[in-house]
């Protein structure tokens, strides 16, 4: 059985990296493209995605981009692919939500986690919070 894997496997594997370099190239596009961007990022979590969406959201800046994670599914105005490939490059994930932003072709990020849940199980001021969300993005 490996015996006939053999053959199968020098063809595919060399199409499977020439379509993840054809990929990546996009990608690095993309990011180029989006230089400037900032999003939140916030999943379907029962307990924080209403609260995220009646306090959090609509005190947001109009220039903070939206991206809802609703289960596997990637809900934004940007390519998904992308926006998928985004989050799954995550360096400072501990749990959404979560800032991500495109500086010089690169995707920097922040999970804000802790001190969203702060805001929501320990009722602190949510003034600080978006403070630290402001400062991220170099917003005032």
């Amino acid at each position: 059985m490996f015996i006939v894997a053999i053959p199968l496997m020098i063809v595919f594997i060399p199409i499977g990296h020439f379509n993840r370099k054809k990929f990546e190239k996009k990608y690095s596009k993309f990011l180029t493209e989006n230089h400037g961007k900032n999003f939140f990022c916030y999943n379907n979590r029962k307990n924080s995605r209403k609260y995220i969406e009646d306090n959090i959201i609509p005190n947001l800046t109009d220039e903070i981009e939206i991206v809802y994670l609703n289960g596997k599914k990637v809900e934004s105005d940007y390519n998904a692919e992308f926006m998928s490939e985004a989050l799954n490059k995550l360096k400072n994930y501990s749990r959404f939500p979560h800032l991500m932003k495109i500086r010089n072709g690169k995707l920097i990020d922040k999970s804000i986690n802790n001190p969203f849940y702060n805001i929501l199980n320990l009722n602190k001021p949510r003034n600080e919070f978006l403070k630290q969300i402001n400062l991220f993005f170099d917003l005032n």
